[in-house]
């Protein structure tokens, strides 16, 4: 194996020498070359001002058996002056390469390298067509090549001197590199066969060239590409159970750098997160930074805002040591946004039911309290009290079947069955059941309603939609107002509108309306004997139907309701 180092070393030294010297020799040749093309341009110029200044004929002056050599050629190709031959005995040149080039382009310098078939010697031409005195002519000037060939001689020897230096010295370096690098290849063939052994491949032998040594780091690719791949797939694992859970999870260097994190991090922070940056690089949450930098604290529910919405997240994190004993910091996030929106429901929902039970028994215990103290012996106050006590417990009974039905509805209690329904028959039964509302206040219900219209849909909750929009209308409008009702059937869609002339909703309440207990007007909507539970019923039951409500309103002028729920799609009793 030495041996065949030494002569593959000697085989590398002898090419690049050889072809440094070929490339020195062309290259010292085109640079003699262009020096002489830029002096014979120059010396076209200067014939061509002597032309101008005198004449040809005393060019015989000047140029005749110099050292380069001058012909002037008429525009049809007659030599009229040669410095070196005699022009009678000279043919037509207007065919010679550097002429008939130069005869395409007027002023352009054109050379060549040729023979010439006058004086029989290797010359290198320029040629240049020019107007001089209105006669058009050629100037050509030439230069003998037997000196550059004699000056490429002593550079090709030079060159090849330098060659054969090189070669020894490549052979003294060949045999000092082969030396050297013939230990340490002996220890990596020693190391691989170690390694090969350990993973129980013996089907290698080592021979004495470096075909075993090729062999083997073959197995050994073969085996690190199996690794390569087991790591792959523990790493898609752990990545696909990482992405998997719900909550995020970044995991930090040393550095306060991502080294890695999983997708619910990025859906919890709305944001690309990347390996290498920092946290705020990545998402603007300033609180979740600085907590990561607190020392003292390891858990926290942070306030926080992710693209101009609110969002409470959970956050705690934990020190784990990695790679050569660094502590890097583990962050757990849990988006708790929806359970505290829900404590925020409970809490106002146990308010708001306090409130609404306290008024009307407060006032209850008042008027029986008076009449324990005698009001009761005078019939008329009597009457007129209990009446007063009827109301409110009317009220109260009006609120607990609101409150057990929206229960109902939420938990789905109530069974869900498979009926079909005729629309028309609903709306005109809940007309039916207003109407005397309507005529106290003088209010004209205009229904219209397509005919043959059916819906798969439990009939009571159809009619509880109905009902509360329809009694809304009624309630909240004006005297002598009008409330329109209409459903269509809009592809699989069926859409119920509901208008009126009222007192509308300001814009800044529309998007709570159909929160529980919520009234536009708080006193007038108790005085009216409305629970505030009624649109709050209507959308959970258009929501359990895979459907939408929404209301355009303008102040004073009226609301109009829409609801739109499809026709055949089933009640989904975990939606």
């Amino acid at each position: 194996m030495r041996s065949k180092l030494f002569g593959y070393t000697i085989l590398v030294v002898v090419v690049i020498t050889l072809l440094q010297g070929i490339l020195s020799y062309e290259a010292y040749k085109n640079i003699y070359i262009d020096e002489n093309k830029r002096w014979l341009v120059a010396k076209i110029n200067e014939v061509e001002k002597y032309i101008w200044s005198f004449d040809i004929e005393k060019l015989k002056e000047i140029y005749d058996k110099g050292y380069f050599r001058v012909t002037i050629v008429s525009g049809n190709g007659i030599v009229l002056y040669d410095s070196e031959a005699d022009v009678k005995k000279m043919e037509n040149h207007l065919k010679r390469p550097e002429i008939a080039n130069a005869n395409k382009v007027f002023g352009k310098v054109e050379f060549s390298i040729r023979k010439s078939k006058t004086l029989g010697h290797y010359f290198l031409y320029a040629a240049k067509k020019v107007k001089i005195h209105d006669t058009s002519m050629f100037i050509r000037v030439s230069v003998p090549l037997d000196k550059v060939d004699t000056i490429l001689k002593k550079v090709l020897l030079n060159t090849l001197k330098f060659a054969v230096m090189c070669i020894f010295l490549g052979i003294a370096l060949a045999i000092g590199i082969s030396s050297v690098l013939y230990q340490p290849l002996k220890g990596l063939i020693s190391l691989i066969s170690e390694g090969l052994e350990k993973f129980s491949i013996q089907d290698v032998k080592s021979p004495k060239d470096l075909k075993w040594l090729s062999i083997s780091f073959s197995k050994m690719y073969q085996l690190l590409e199996e690794k390569i791949n087991e790591s792959n797939v523990l790493r898609k694992r752990l990545t696909s159970l990482l992405d998997s859970l719900d909550i995020g999870i970044i995991f930090f260097d040393v550095n306060k750098r991502i080294l890695m994190f999983n997708r619910g991090a990025e859906n919890i922070l709305e944001t690309n997160l990347k390996v290498g940056f920092s946290l705020l690089e990545c998402a603007r949450v300033y609180e979740l930074f600085e907590f990561l930098f607190q020392q003292d604290i390891n858990e926290k529910e942070l306030e926080v805002s992710i693209n101009n919405k609110t969002k409470f997240l959970k956050v705690s994190k934990k020190r784990i040591s990695y790679e050569d004993n660094k502590e890097g910091v583990l962050f757990i996030l849990s988006d708790i946004t929806f359970l505290k929106k829900l404590e925020r429901i409970r809490s106002d929902f146990v308010a708001n039911v306090s409130h609404e039970l306290k008024t009307p028994l407060t006032s209850i215990k008042g008027f029986v309290e008076t009449l324990k103290d005698g009001a009761i012996d005078d019939k008329d106050v009597a009457t007129k009290f209990l009446n007063i006590i009827e109301v409110e417990v009317e009220r109260l009974v009006r609120l607990i079947n609101d409150l057990l039905y929206l229960s109902e509805i939420e938990n789905a209690a109530m069974p869900i069955l498979e009926e079909k329904v005729v629309v028309k028959e609903v709306v005109l039964e809940s007309i039916e059941l207003l109407k005397i509302k309507a005529e106290k206040k003088d209010i004209q219900l205009d229904v219209k309603v397509q005919e043959g219209l059916e819906m798969n849909i439990y009939r009571d909750w159809l009619k509880q939609i109905f009902i509360n929009l329809i009694d809304n209308a009624i309630v909240y409008n004006k005297e002598n107002g009008k409330v329109w009702v209409t459903v269509e059937k809009s592809d699989s869609t069926v859409t119920i509108k509901v208008k009126d002339t009222g007192i509308g909703i300001p814009e800044k309440e529309i998007e709570r309306i159909f929160e529980r207990f919520y009234r536009v007007d708080k006193g007038r909507s108790r005085k009216l004997g409305g629970t505030g539970l009624g649109l709050s019923i209507v959308k959970h039951i258009v929501e359990l139907y895979g459907g939408k409500v929404w209301v355009e309103s303008q102040e004073g002028i009226g609301s109009e309701f829409t609801v739109t729920i499809p026709i055949v799609k089933k009640a989904d009793p975990h939606q």
